[in-house]
């Protein structure tokens, strides 16, 4: 990206000019705004700001916000984070990652496509079996995935670290292998992606950008947009859409999945699975009733 500019700088109007500075000083916020959004905070006009993409080799806004993001999240190493995420004068660390996690939750509603969650929704409810695999800090997704989808499809499981492929070799012809991993990506789990084509099964990404390796060997895509919190990889965006994709998945099964949670409900109630009792007896030391003996 910085490449680019520098080799157009001579050829930029000053209004290009002006954006170029933006774009080399604040990568961070160019990776996450509309170009309405940028042009807003720049002091162009939007269309100023999609000729200027187009002037860069881009076609369209959205594949220069993604080179953007790419090129500021992977040149980072954990170190490089934690330095970047230097204190703000004007607010402090709380706030900071609070307003980061917001703003990321917010921009799913302009950059995650409904269409390409409710497709991904449909094919896992159709799906014979479904694979996750996530490794690093996304395991952490994997798992919170897996745990849900486990309670309305039939056949789920989480991929393990140590024989993903021995798995996936036995899977059902029909399955559905999900990839999750954001920057840096996980090799592990592109591997399990090759693997999964190599073996003819069907295979998903849940992942940050259509030009993300995830994407790249995956027929369903679900991009979601991603910012980490100094060394930390956030997850507050990822989590919101994989909520999305659970409850799509329950809505294309219908009636199945109702009567699914039903008798799990009776199942949990009958082995007191959650503890209802704790929560009564809470109520009752706010009020100085005596506690119930058990």
């Amino acid at each position: 990206m910085r490449d680019r500019i520098t080799a157009k700088r001579a050829e930029m109007s000053p209004a290009q000019t002006k954006i170029a500075a933006y774009v080399l000083e604040h990568p961070r916020d160019v990776a996450f705004l509309s170009a309405a959004e940028l042009a807003e905070r720049i002091g162009v006009s939007e269309a100023t700001m999609i000729r200027f993409a187009a002037f860069l080799g881009y076609e369209g806004y959205t594949l220069f916000r993604e080179a953007v993001g790419d090129a500021l999240l992977q040149r980072l190493s954990t170190l490089e984070r934690m330095k970047e995420y230097a204190p703000e004068e004007e607010s402090s660390l709380f706030d900071r990652v609070v307003r980061d996690d917001l703003e990321a939750v917010a921009a799913i509603r302009t950059n995650t496509s409904e269409s390409d969650v409710d497709a991904l929704g449909r094919a896992l409810a159709a799906s014979g079996a479904v694979y996750i695999a996530g490794n690093r800090s996304s395991f952490a997704l994997a798992y919170y995935f897996s745990f849900y989808l486990s309670w309305i499809l039939p056949n789920v499981k989480l991929l393990s670290p140590d024989i993903p492929y021995e798995t996936l070799f036995n899977a059902p012809h029909e399955s559905l292998v999900v990839g999750i991993s954001f920057p840096r990506y996980a090799s592990w789990t592109l591997r399990v992606l090759e693997d999964a084509k190599t073996l003819g099964l069907h295979t998903a990404a849940i992942t940050d950008s259509p030009g993300s390796p995830l994407a790249m060997r995956s027929t369903y895509v679900v991009t979601v947009p991603y910012r980490p919190v100094s060394f930390i990889d956030s997850f507050a965006a990822p989590l919101s859409v994989i909520n999305c994709l659970v409850l799509s998945v329950s809505s294309h099964l219908g009636e199945e999945a109702a009567e699914k949670l039903e008798a799990l409900e009776e199942y949990w109630s009958r082995n007191r699975v959650y503890d209802a009792v704790g929560r009564a007896d809470a109520a009752r030391r706010e009020t100085g009733e005596p506690l119930r003996r058990r």
